[in-house]
């Protein structure tokens, strides 16, 4: 029978042998890449990652991203009349103890469910043929509260979306770059997608709650557990220093004199182009190409929900920086160009030796 130890030195012997199978993480990669560029330039490129993932701003504090709200409370006596459109069960829910205490995304679920109510109510009595004098009070006061959860709404929907604990995981800093060739993260995609469904219900008309909602606590576990914005976040700068600290390295060696010379290939030439066709044509395209396809997703997806609903200052600011994909100074931007100008580089340094690989 195994001893404790020996069953702590099987399953650390393990652990081991599945790390080594693993992909490399995304700032051992880059890392590595960076090293053998500049091993066969010989012109040093210095790199410090983690400080170029600290270098986003953080998301704006709690305070600073919530919207006020119109906070609109029925007498028990009025409450009453609305026992015609069949809304006392749902007021009810609001006013117990549980529903005094909901979280963003409760609250979110909740006004969206109750203002679907309220339309219906508000058409239930407007269509009356001949309305006494108690239910044309009755549909006064309910224009009034029409108007009010009308406006409130998107104010209701940002809050449920970005007030949220979990959202903010999404936008934490600190969190590992992407490793290549990562499990796909359809989940938190999903989610997003969702949710910018319910950011289009702020300015509907109707506002009809789509069936899904009731679950809507699956896409904040989505959000929570699988922290794909948040390594986005550390891998773009990371990604944006390697590309262009590495773009200046073979600028500044073809400066200081020709890698190659007409009809003269060096040896270390054909160093350059394995560095080329196995690091950068293996890894770091596919890498560049897996981020690509994931960030755009998640921060177009972002963008437009932000463009959508009545976004604090703070959270204004903090879009065009981190989050906007066409602001020419933000996040995006930045990788764009840093992508185009490193290909431009490896084009012009493969070119004086006569290596572009040649496009079938």
């Amino acid at each position: 029978m195994k001893t404790s130890i020996q069953w702590i030195g099987l399953a650390t012997c393990c652990a081991l042998l599945l790390t080594a199978c693993a992909e490399p993480g995304g700032q051992a990669l880059l890392e590595d890449y960076a090293s053998r560029v500049s091993n066969v330039l010989e012109v040093d490129i210095r790199l410090d990652l983690p400080a170029a993932a600290q270098e986003i701003p953080a998301l704006p504090a709690r305070r600073d991203r919530v919207l006020p709200t119109i906070n609109l409370r029925e007498g028990v006596i009025d409450v009453w009349n609305f026992e015609q459109c069949g809304m006392i069960s749902i007021i009810a829910e609001r006013n117990s103890s549980l529903g005094k205490m909901m979280l963003p995304s409760q609250k979110m679920r909740y006004e969206i469910r109750f203002f679907q109510a309220l339309q219906d109510c508000r058409a239930q009595m407007l269509a009356l043929p001949a309305p006494d004098e108690s239910q044309l009070g009755f549909i006064k006061r309910l224009e009034n509260i029409y108007k009010i959860k009308r406006q409130n709404l998107p104010a209701e929907i940002w809050n449920g979306i970005y007030n949220s604990e979990e959202m903010s995981e999404q936008f934490a800093r600190g969190k590992p770059a992407f490793a290549l060739n990562e499990e796909a993260t359809g989940e938190v995609q999903r989610a997003l997608g969702q949710m910018h469904a319910l950011a289009k219900l702020a300015n509907a008309d109707p506002v009809i709650a789509p069936e899904w909602l009731d679950n809507i606590e699956d896409n904040y576990y989505a959000f929570y557990s699988n922290h794909l914005g948040a390594r986005l976040l550390t891998t773009l700068p990371m990604l944006i220093q390697v590309l262009d600290r590495t773009a200046t390295a073979i600028n500044k060696r073809l400066e200081q004199e020709p890698f190659c010379y007409p009809g003269h290939r060096p040896p270390r030439a054909n160093n350059l182009l394995n560095v080329f066709r196995k690091y950068y044509a293996g890894q770091i395209q596919p890498y560049l190409a897996q981020v690509q396809r994931e960030g755009r997703q998640w921060l177009q997806r972002h963008d437009e929900i932000m463009g959508l609903l009545p976004a604090p200052v703070a959270m204004q600011a903090y879009r065009l920086r981190v989050v906007s994909i066409s602001a020419e100074g933000g996040l995006w931007q930045q990788w764009q160009r840093a992508v185009r100008r490193h290909t431009q580089d490896w084009q012009d340094i493969l070119g004086q030796c006569n290596m572009m690989p040649k496009r079938n």
